[in-house]
């Protein structure tokens, strides 16, 4: 379905921001794969902690790259300029978070060449620190807009998915017909999006039951402060404003109806009680814009962000 010429089979792509040790830790990983036909390609976000000081001999990887962007670029566009200097026939998006086993990356090739019928393929998530599995399938329910992960396998070789977040191979000729991620989604349900492009294309979905990943992340709930935006306030935004942007992408008129009636609204007015209750009060302002561009978005088709003005005001910029 997709061919693609190229002089790697696989191209390794790591985005990273201030986080060095981190970034050293999940290449070294990398350097210890069985598969060793990849090309590694890091994108540093406009760092400032040593990691824009770091070169591809100080990498234990035989062929690397490191672009350093002068300006944050933010996860999506450096995602998108990686895949741009990548030769390989597919492309690993690996979060920096991550140590990656030995053989992770020959298990993902081997099973993209076994289905050609899948544009994406991810390693089952588990928590470095505990080694308890965080997720090995997504779902996305387009009535009520809430992404849930899975936590139990199918029996299944390839347990199918709306999207793969975290770590996972593309074929890079889809990547290309796709365009990449849309730069305008920023962050948060980035993934999904990418996946339902692929799926209007025929290309399935899923996470590789065999191959795993650890990822290092707080063995926290759904609903806590971090992880509806207490780290990056930004993620309170795009929490509210993506997740309208789904619906009105990919969702029939019954779903946007009973999404736009009941949840659209829902959504903010929960996460803002919750800061309340965790005295976060400067996120809510976040969650409401959010929910107004998504309305916007959903009925006049323009996706805006107001996330520059927001973060000025927050932090007395401009």
């Amino acid at each position: 379905m997709f061919t693609c010429m190229s002089d790697f089979t696989l191209s390794v792509i790591i985005t990273t921001r201030n986080r060095r040790a981190v970034l050293l830790r999940c290449i070294n990983s990398l350097g210890e794969s069985t598969y060793k036909d990849f090309e590694l390609i890091v994108i540093d976000d406009a760092s400032s902690d040593g990691t824009e000081a770091l070169k591809e001999g100080d990498l234990p990887v035989k062929s690397a790259t490191i672009i350093h962007s002068k300006e944050q670029l933010m996860m999506v566009k450096a995602r998108n300029l990686g895949a741009s200097h990548a030769k390989g026939h597919y492309l690993l998006m690996v979060d920096d978070d991550n140590v990656v086993p030995s053989d992770t990356l020959e298990k993902l090739v081997d099973a993209m060449d076994a289905n050609p019928d899948y544009g994406i393929l991810g390693p089952v998530i588990y928590n470095l620190s505990s080694g308890s599995l965080v997720m090995c399938g997504q779902r996305i329910n387009l009535f009520t807009g809430r992404t849930t992960g899975l936590k139990s396998f199918t029996g299944s070789e390839i347990i199918d998915s709306h999207g793969v977040p975290n770590a996972f191979i593309i074929r890079k000729s889809m990547f290309d017909e796709i365009g990449g991620f849309d730069p305008k989604i920023i962050q948060t349900f980035t993934e999904p999006d990418f996946a339902y492009q692929a799926r209007l294309r025929s290309a399935k979905c899923g996470f590789l039951a065999s191959a795993k990943i650890y990822h290092d992340i707080p063995a926290d709930g759904d609903f806590t402060p971090r992880s509806l935006g207490g780290k990056y306030v930004q993620k309170a935004y795009c929490l509210m404003r993506n997740r309208t942007v789904m619906v009105a992408r990919y969702g029939s008129l019954l779903q946007k109806c009973v999404y736009f009636l009941v949840f659209s609204w829902f959504w903010p007015l929960v996460y803002s009680l919750i800061m309340v209750r965790w005295r976060k009060m400067e996120l809510i302002p976040f969650y409401w814009q959010g929910f107004i561009d998504g309305l916007r978005y959903m009925f006049t088709g323009k996706l805006v962000s107001s996330l520059p003005r927001l973060l000025n005001k927050k932090f007395g910029e401009g």
